[in-house]
This record gives structure tokens, C-alpha cells and sequence, in this order.
């Protein structure tokens, strides 16, 4: 019951007034909160995906892995052309290091190695009779593998070999080559490095 001075006031006038929301939203948020006097949300909260968030989440990491598998197969055949120049490169000079010992022990020099003088011979070209010869004579530490071909063998060369064959006598090793008739990143054979 009102007891003021004057009309009664109306209930929805006082509502709308700004003492009564100042103290309804204080009251409202200085209220303590606990799980037994919270109200459950009328919508729920989502727990997962839906089906179609999920087959475009599935689309677009599809997309992505095609676009991404090319680039590591080029990756993948850039670095296996880079260890194939390195090999080439180390075998190519290491035949070249065997040939200068050679013809070192051939005139005698005062520096030329021991086991070079034991291998002299008058149907040699100074060259190395094998490729594990390199390896006998300490030029090389270890022989590398061909790395584009699975077996990991290299093609021969002999000195007196013709340049534009495929074929060797098999007399000594004055180059190699790979095995493999695959084409380069750069267009041309393996083969012909």
C-alpha cells in the first residue's frame, strides 16, 4: 500500500524510471553467483562440428595437400640431383687426385707415395683399375652410392673408351656416370651428367 502525499504512483512509470534500473541492474550483478542459483541457458551450446563444417574443414586441408605434394616431389628430386653433382663431383676428383699420385710414382718423384710405386705397371694409363681402388689407395674415405638409382651402382668409363658409347673394356675408370635415363629438373638425363 502507498502511504506518500499525492496520487498513487503507477508500477510501470516507476519501472521505467532511472532509480529503479540503477538498483535493479546493481542488484542484479552484485548478486552472488552460484551453480545452485543459476538459471540453465534456454539454447544449448554447441559441442562439436556439423557435418557440413566438417566435409569443408575435410575440402579445403584436401585442396591444400594437393597444392603442397608437387612442391615436396620437386623438394624431394632437388635434393637428390644436388647429392648426385656432390657425388659425381668427389668420385670425378678423386679418379683425378689418383691419377696425379700415379704419375707421380711413374717419374720417380720424391713425394710419391709407396702404394702408388707398388701399383706401376707398363699397360697402365695411371688411371684406377676399379673404383674400390680409390678407396684402397686412401684418395677416397668411402665410395658414395649412385642416389638415382636403388641399387646405388655408377657407369664406367675406360680411357680408351669411345666418349658417345655406353659401352667399356673395362680396362680402368676414367669417369662415371649414373645408371639412371631419368630426366633431370633441368631437362636433360642423369646419365649424361
Amino acid at each position: 500500500a502507498y502511504a506518500g502525499a499525492g496520487p498513487a504512483p503507477d508500477d510501470s512509470a516507476f519501472r521505467r524510471s532511472a532509480r529503479w534500473a540503477a538498483g535493479h541492474h546493481a542488484a542484479r550483478w552484485a548478486a552472488p553467483r552460484h551453480p545452485e542459483t543459476m538459471t540453465r541457458r534456454s539454447t544449448p551450446i554447441p559441442q562439436g562440428l556439423t557435418l557440413i563444417e566438417l566435409l569443408v574443414s575435410i575440402t579445403v586441408l584436401g585442396i591444400l595437400a594437393s597444392v603442397a605434394m608437387p612442391l615436396v616431389q620437386v623438394s624431394v628430386t632437388r635434393t637428390r640431383e644436388l647429392e648426385l653433382r656432390r657425388s659425381l663431383r668427389t668420385v670425378r676428383e678423386g679418379i683425378d687426385l689418383f691419377k696425379a699420385e700415379y704419375d707421380k710414382a711413374r717419374v720417380n718423384a720424391r713425394d710419391a707415395r709407396a702404394d702408388f710405386k707398388k701399383r706401376l705397371s707398363v699397360d697402365r694409363t695411371g688411371y684406377p683399375r676399379t673404383l674400390d681402388e680409390l678407396v684402397e689407395t686412401k684418395i677416397l674415405r668411402r665410395f658414395p652410392r649412385d642416389p638415382m638409382t636403388p641399387e646405388g651402382k655408377w657407369i664406367t668409363q675406360s680411357y680408351s673408351d669411345n666418349p658417345d658409347s655406353s659401352l667399356s673394356d673395362g680396362k680402368d675408370v676414367w669417369d662415371i656416370r649414373s645408371a639412371s635415363k631419368a630426366i633431370g629438373l633441368d631437362g636433360t638425363r642423369y646419365d649424361t651428367w
